[in-house]
């Protein structure tokens, strides 16, 4: 018998192997796929939608708890609003009053604006703290603050009057004058406001208005 042949191999060559199969990352396929988007989807749906702490956290009485809370910090903050207005308002107006005078027929000295300075001062400071509230409170506080500042600037304006000369004087004592106007303007808007936040907060109306600038006649 002859030899034997090696089906399919050469003589020297090893034996062929099977090429190992590849790894392809698997693919989820599109029904699967869909299915995880719409699960994530949902969870964040849940997330957003449910309150946190429970069921209970978005109830009517747990919202109508939280609005009678801010209802009665509003109301407080805005009785020490009052209380803060009526005593500013008694130490700002013989400053508007005296730069009234000044800016008119009348003049001022250094020492005028030296007690002018002082009063301005001690009238901005309970407003240098201010505590969040409603809306209507903050508004009136910010108003107040902001009044207080442009008199202290009406009462500067004035102070630079004094050590000017000729026309540029003129224009300082002018300008101190306008500035004393808006400052006015400004605490009756302040005021205004704070008779809102009174009312809206059951307090009733109040009025820390300027001698002759209440709308009400008070």
């Amino acid at each position: 018998m002859g030899s034997v042949k090696t089906r399919g191999r050469l003589p020297g060559r090893p034996a062929h192997r099977p090429e190992p199969g590849r790894v392809r990352p698997s693919r989820l396929r599109p029904r699967a796929l869909a299915g995880l988007v719409a699960g994530v989807l949902l969870a964040v749906a849940a997330v957003l939608v449910l309150p946190f702490g429970g069921s209970e956290g978005g109830s009517p009485d747990r919202v109508a708890e939280l609005e009678a809370r801010e209802r009665q910090r509003d109301a407080g903050l805005t009785r020490e609003l009052v209380t803060t207005a009526e005593r500013v308002r008694a130490g700002v107006t013989p400053v508007l009053d005296g730069l009234e005078e000044a800016t008119g027929p009348g003049s001022a000295t250094a020492e005028d604006v030296s007690r002018w300075r002082e009063a301005v001062l001690a009238a901005a400071e309970p407003f240098e703290q201010r505590p969040s509230g409603g809306t209507e409170v903050n508004l009136a506080r910010s108003g107040f603050a902001g009044a207080v500042t442009v008199a202290g600037r009406a009462v500067e304006t004035y102070a630079a009057s004094l050590e000017a000369s000729g026309e540029l004087a003129v224009r300082l004592r002018a300008l101190a004058g306008e500035l004393r106007r808006d400052a006015v303007v400004a605490w009756s808007v302040a005021a205004t406001q704070l008779d809102v936040a009174g009312v809206a907060t059951g307090i009733g109306h109040v009025h820390v208005f300027l001698d002759g600038t209440d709308p009400h006649g008070g």
